[in-house]
């Protein structure tokens, strides 16, 4: 029971971004082993970011950034993604799926006029801790 309240108490206090945008769940990013499974991510934006990471492949173009997000949570290696800002001549914003993250490589995130970052939220835990 103590470990429910401590669950219960946690995910209330994580904070999230005035920015954030949500694909089902309650945070992070879940992968259902198999196709037939549920499979949902929590993203926060980053706006006007980039981050310089391999890409898992090349780029994609979707008409809104929600389908850059399923993209990624489809795709296995993919934790984090950037998109366009700007529609290119046929409608289409750039998605840019990424096998990295920003907390694995902050110095890679830099300021963009063309991109909006996406990561999957994260909880910060080091304020929040509680002692039994």
């Amino acid at each position: 029971m103590l470990h429910f309240l401590f669950t219960v108490v946690l995910l209330h206090f994580c904070v999230t971004g005035q920015h954030q945008h949500s694909l089902r769940g309650d945070h992070g990013l879940k992968r259902s082993a198999s196709q037939k499974g549920v499979s949902h991510a929590n993203f926060v934006t980053h706006k006007f970011q980039h981050l310089h990471e391999s890409l898992l492949d090349s780029s994609h173009e979707v008409v809104q950034w929600h389908e850059c997000a399923f993209l990624c949570v489809d795709s296995p290696p993919c934790v984090s993604f950037n998109i366009g800002l700007s529609p290119n001549e046929n409608g289409k914003l750039r998605c840019e799926l990424l096998s990295g993250d920003m907390f694995r490589s902050p110095d890679k995130l830099i300021v963009s006029q063309q991109f909006d970052y996406y990561s999957i939220k994260v909880c910060n835990l080091k304020y929040y801790s509680l002692k039994f």
